[in-house]
């Protein structure tokens, strides 16, 4: 190995995501060294009788969903194994490890003696002796009696709908519990997760020493302790206090008895140093053993932070569901409560400054864009772009609602609703309008809930950062442009929840005040056209009038 490769500080950044393990390292030029993914495929499934993408669907009831621990503890042996067999890097030259994890998703421990041997690990391994020993040194195998549930809930599950009316019930509203934990009660929610299992099997809940979300329940696995809760992944909880950044005592006598010493009373923001990693990464891969652990997060508030360059950048991602977020300031909370989240923000830890993080999720994202596509007779979006061209911004007032799945924002309501220039419903519209009505009415419904939620996009924002499947499409992004009247940046960073993990280990161990420094390069995608912007402000007035008629129409 070159001494340049000896000499270079690498950062790896991880997601423990629905589906897979995901990492990736870069140097401090922010250069990609090398990437590795293992899926929750057949191996899994195998050995712990789950589905191939790596969940299980009770047979009794379909609507709860978990995954067992022993499923990222060996699909994290499997990540390293392969990781190092690229042979592109050194172990020790690693000198930062941070990350994420699928977001309300929890982990109950039973004790934490097994993974305190981890800190402590020693083994002798030589090239005669490796192989015949090495299952005896699998996570799985060393950690075999260290909790209490074997299956997480995660958050596809959907099975806590009486313990959410509860929850709300005793606080008082759903506004009220919005006002405290910045979301109403949903199902995914950890909260309701954990008064399920204290009330239906108490006995594994009166047996667990600490309840971890899956992201600190990681970076426990790295220390060899237990790693804290941070304030961005906490927010999705349903427990915690977002503006006095502490839990919500209120909330946690609901959800169980004695919650607070189960969860530990220590919230830590997502930039902090939490301590070296475990002797057993040291001995077994060859990992430096003065490598700082930093502090793990949710996956959305870790992939905002790698690229939101500042608290005036506005996130889009478009995939299957869209995704917006953005800042806000803790003391502009929206008076009413919305089908939004709004989270600890990850990109500053200045508390006498309170920034929260708003995430906004549209279920309809490209699968009704795609469909849309090949109801036209479409082969691709060339010729949609062709289909746009005989048309022009505003649709000649054609607009179109399109809840092909039952939607979050707005809340539950499923079907297509077209409205002519009159603002008459409609059967259907011709291909061309059908074309630009999908992606006009899907940006509006972006701008919409932003206004909602008090975002000033005139004075607070910027600019806005496009990533995801859908961000090559040309036509989508300079709509988006013309309807926010904002420049639209692209990244093609397929990684990002892991990224944002790398460069929060970057900043914090090399002392850096923010993101600003080591944030993904974006490249200029579209420039607003402002003589439309002017004209979709209009449009936007009719647009939110029509959707309060659809939503109060199917009530």
């Amino acid at each position: 190995m070159s001494n340049e490769k000896v000499c270079q500080r690498l950062y790896l950044g991880l997601d423990l995501s629905t589906q897979q393990i995901k990492c990736i390292v870069i140097d401090e030029q922010l250069q990609t060294i090398a990437e590795e993914a293992v899926s929750f495929n057949d191996q899994f499934s195998l050995i712990h009788h789950v589905q191939p993408n790596g969940f299980i669907v009770d047979k009794n009831d379909n609507r709860c969903i978990t995954t067992p621990v022993f499923v990222f503890l060996e699909a994290l042996d499997v990540l390293f194994q392969k990781l190092r067999n690229q042979k592109k890097f050194d172990f020790s030259n690693i000198v930062g490890i941070s990350g994420c994890g699928q977001q309300h998703g929890s982990v109950y421990w039973k004790t934490k003696t097994e993974l305190e041997n981890l800190k402590n690990f020693h083994v002798t391994i030589d090239n005669n002796t490796e192989k015949s020993n090495e299952k005896d040194l699998y996570l799985v195998n060393l950690l075999k009696s260290s909790f209490s549930c074997i299956n997480c809930p995660i958050w596809m599950d959907s099975s806590t709908t009486d313990e959410c009316q509860l929850i709300e019930k005793s606080i008082g509203s759903a506004q009220n519990l919005f006002q405290i934990t910045g979301s109403k009660a949903y199902e995914r929610f950890t909260g309701s997760q954990i008064m399920k299992i204290a009330n239906k099997t108490s006995e594994i809940y009166e047996q667990t020493e600490r309840i971890q979300l899956i992201s600190n329940f990681l970076a426990s696995i790295l220390l060899g302790e237990y790693a804290p809760i941070d304030l961005s992944d906490g927010s999705g909880m349903n427990l915690l206090d977002i503006r006095q950044y502490k839990w919500s005592k209120e909330c946690l006598n609901i959800c169980g008895k004695d919650l607070e010493k189960k969860l530990s009373d220590k919230l830590v923001h997502p930039r902090t140093a939490l301590g070296t990693i475990a002797k057993y990464f040291v001995e077994r891969y060859g990992f430096n053993s003065q490598c700082q652990i930093v502090s793990f997060t949710g996956d959305n508030p870790s992939s905002f932070y790698a690229l939101a360059s500042d608290a005036k950048t506005v996130v889009i991602s478009l995939g299957t569901s869209d995704t917006v977020m953005a800042s806000i300031s803790g003391y502009e909370m929206p008076k009413q409560a919305l089908d939004g989240h709004l989270l600890v923000n990850p990109l500053t830890d200045d508390r006498e400054n309170k920034l929260l993080m708003l995430l906004l999720c549209f279920k309809n994202g490209s699968l009704v864009r795609e469909r849309v596509r090949e109801e036209i007779s479409a082969k691709d979006w060339n010729q949609i772009s062709e289909l746009l061209s005989k048309t022009s911004p505003t649709n000649h007032g054609y607009i179109g609602f399109f809840y092909d799945d039952h939607e979050i924002l707005p809340q539950n309501i499923q079907g297509r609703f077209y409205f002519n220039a009159d603002d008459q419903q409609i059967d259907d519209l011709e291909g061309a309008y059908k074309a630009r009505a999908v992606l006009e009415g899907q940006c509006l419904a972006k701008r919409l809930y932003l206004q909602r939620a008090n975002i000033d996009l005139t004075n607070k924002v910027d600019r806005i950062v496009i990533t995801g499947g859908a961000s090559v499409n040309v036509d989508l992004v300079q709509i988006l442009a013309d309807i926010f009247g904002k420049p639209v940046y692209a990244t093609f960073a397929p990684n990002s929840g892991a990224l944002g993990g790398a460069l929060r280990a970057i900043d914090v161990i090399n002392h850096k005040p923010n993101s600003t420094t080591s944030t993904v390069e974006c490249l200029i995608a579209a420039q607003p056209r402002h003589e439309y912007t002017v004209i979709y402000d209009e449009m936007l007035v009719r647009y939110a009038k029509l959707e309060d008629k659809i939503v109060k129409g199917t009530k």
